[in-house]
């Protein structure tokens, strides 16, 4: 049966042995192991780790190939005082990677310059022209941050002009292969064995500048000359949030002290960025990935990510909040940019996609801005359920991206209809396209007949994903406490999500600037509890609330107004119970 929001419900259901294992041996209440077991977490030693988190959980840097040859040139150059230089990425990822490294080196007392390229003029990665100018500049080394593995050809040039390269990047290796660089620290790379797969480039950033630091100390260093990298973590959870990374593993650990560093921060660039996007108090991933990231990367979409680095780099408190309120209106640009675009994409799509034949959404105009079309095409996907492709058109060429689902892999879909585009590139869920504008019909239809190929209408159909069962009387201060546990939530980490059945819900009022929101009281026998629907309010008007009793999916939210608390349920989903 599908819901009220036409959806497939999953109840997860994890190995009975496993739940009562955690339970009892950590003395955790049942929803609660079930959540571990959910997550992964199948022994009793590898749940005290995910919960205490502690350093020393860490991998050592030297496990990762090319590390060691990489601190070998980063410590001969400062020996022999030479010139650095960081190019990095103009997303949030790639901005806080830089940052980092200019922190870490300023700690050393020792200067080196970032370069970022301009979005619009050239493009993602590595380029020739920017590797000459590098040079020119008198750069001895150059250091990647969050970019750089497929740049065989620019690596090349780079080493004809007598400039060395270390590239971090934790993207997928290209099919040219890795390029010839001093070293190469990425995860993905065939020979490389470090345990832990999932850092993105900020996590690089970290691990190149901790091995760093290790082989300083090992040389004799006293311990006051080398730089606190625990200061720097709230980089790396700015940075790793934003990039949407698996909150996993090393991830995990440092992303938890890093949001906790985020709340305490000092750098006026941060302190700057909070206050502009109105965050006071304990900073969660949730603050990041509305909050925080989405004024950085709102920068680079719109081709000014060097005003994000400055901001992050600045020492001047005053500096910094000019900064952020210019980061500030160029967001609420990109957000009217973005809104033109979504709505000349739902206008597109009345005109030219039929939903009950078309599996795959592609969408061109000249109207789309380059900068924001992945945001539009994944507020398609949330809409629709198809894997969206959009394309924005300019002077007969078309910079396209797309998003998926579960079930459609699209890198894997543009390998198929690569006959039609000049380059593409990406992941399963994520990808980016360019094409001549006159190929754009044709690859609509090859798009789709790949939906067709690959795609049931089952797999169509939007699913939610539900934790475990409640009874509403087992929802509590106590619990939601234990649940916090396992936070931060984000990517393969997700907010829990309970199912609670047969639930009256009671004094259902409409609110919002436009009345699509709803607030209610769930009654489930001696259980009480607030909660709120945000855009149900078309769902409650097609029931009886007073008659009819409910199925509900929600997540917990721990409200905090005027210096007071309170729980109350998140609604994601609904349905008439069965009684």
């Amino acid at each position: 049966m599908l819901s009220l929001l036409n959806k497939k419900w999953c109840l997860v259901e994890p190995s009975a042995e496993t739940v009562a294992l955690l339970e009892s041996g950590l003395q955790l209440p049942t929803a609660v192991a079930v959540l571990l077991a959910n997550r992964g977490v199948t022994s009793i030693e590898s749940a005290k780790d995910f919960i205490e988190a502690g350093f020393g959980r860490l991998h050592d840097p030297f496990l990762m190939t090319g590390m060691s040859q990489a601190v070998d040139r980063v410590i001969h150059a400062l020996e022999q005082k030479e010139a650095i230089t960081v190019f990095c990425d103009y997303d949030v990822d790639g901005v806080t990677s830089a940052a980092f490294l200019t922190h870490f080196f300023r700690d050393l007392n020792y200067p080196v310059e970032a370069y970022l390229p301009e979005r619009q003029s050239e493009g993602y990665g590595l380029n020739s022209e920017a590797v000459r100018k590098i040079r020119e500049q008198g750069a001895d080394l150059m250091i990647t941050a969050d970019c750089g593995i497929t740049g065989v050809k620019e690596v090349a040039l780079a080493n004809e002009i007598g400039l060395d390269v270390i590239i971090t990047d934790h993207h997928q290796v290209g099919e040219e292969g890795l390029p010839s660089a001093i070293a190469v620290l990425n995860p993905h790379r065939s020979d490389c064995e470090y345990p832990y797969q999932f850092l993105c480039g900020v996590g690089l950033a970290f691990k190149l500048a901790i091995a760093v630091r290790n082989r300083l100390h090992a040389a004799g260093w006293p311990k006051e000359r080398l730089p606190n990298l625990k200061r720097h973590l709230d980089l790396f959870a700015l940075g790793t949030i934003a990039d949407v990374a698996p909150l996993t593993g090393e991830n995990h650990i440092l992303t938890l002290h890093g949001l906790e560093m985020l709340t305490t921060t000092s750098k006026p660039g941060l302190v700057a960025l909070k206050e502009t996007a109105g965050i006071v108090g304990n900073v969660d991933a949730r603050s990041v990935g509305f909050g925080l990231g989405p004024r950085l990367n709102a920068a680079g979409r719109l081709g000014r990510a060097d005003n994000g680095l400055h901001l992050l780099t600045s020492t001047d408190l005053k500096e910094a909040k000019v900064l952020a309120l210019e980061l500030e209106q160029t967001n609420k640009e990109r957000k009217e940019i973005q809104e033109e675009t979504v709505a000349e994409a739902e206008s597109l799509f009345r005109r030219e996609i039929n939903i009950e034949r078309d599996r795959v959404i592609v969408l061109a105009s000249e109207i789309f801005h380059p900068g924001v079309i992945g945001i539009a095409a994944s507020r398609l996907v949330d809409k629709y359920h198809r894997p969206t492709v959009l394309i924005a058109l300019a002077d007969g060429q078309g910079k396209g991206s797309g998003r998926s689902i579960p079930k459609f892999n699209l890198f894997k879909a543009f390998t198929n209809c690569s006959d039609h585009l000049t380059q593409f590139g990406g992941h399963a869920y994520a990808a980016g396209l360019s094409i001549p504008e006159d190929q754009v019909e044709a690859f609509r239809n090859a798009m789709n007949e790949v939906g067709h190929r690959y795609l049931t209408e089952e797999e169509l159909i939007p699913e939610v994903r539900m934790d475990t069962e409640l009874n509403l009387e087992e929802v509590d201060h106590s619990l939601y406490s234990r649940m916090a546990l396992l936070e931060p939530f984000g990517a393969e980490n997700p907010v829990p999500s309970f199912l609670s059945r047969g639930v009256k819900l009671q004094e259902v009022k409409f609110i919002g600037k436009e009345k699509n929101h709803v607030r209610f009281r769930a009654k489930q026998g001696k259980g009480r509890i607030e909660g709120v629907g945000f855009g149900f309010s078309e769902v409650f008007e097609s029931v009886d609330p007073s008659t009819d009793h409910f199925d509900i999916v929600y997540e917990l939210n721990l409200n905090s107004w005027n210096g007071r608390e309170k729980l109350e349920l998140k609604l994601l989903d609904i349905r008439l119970a069965k009684i």
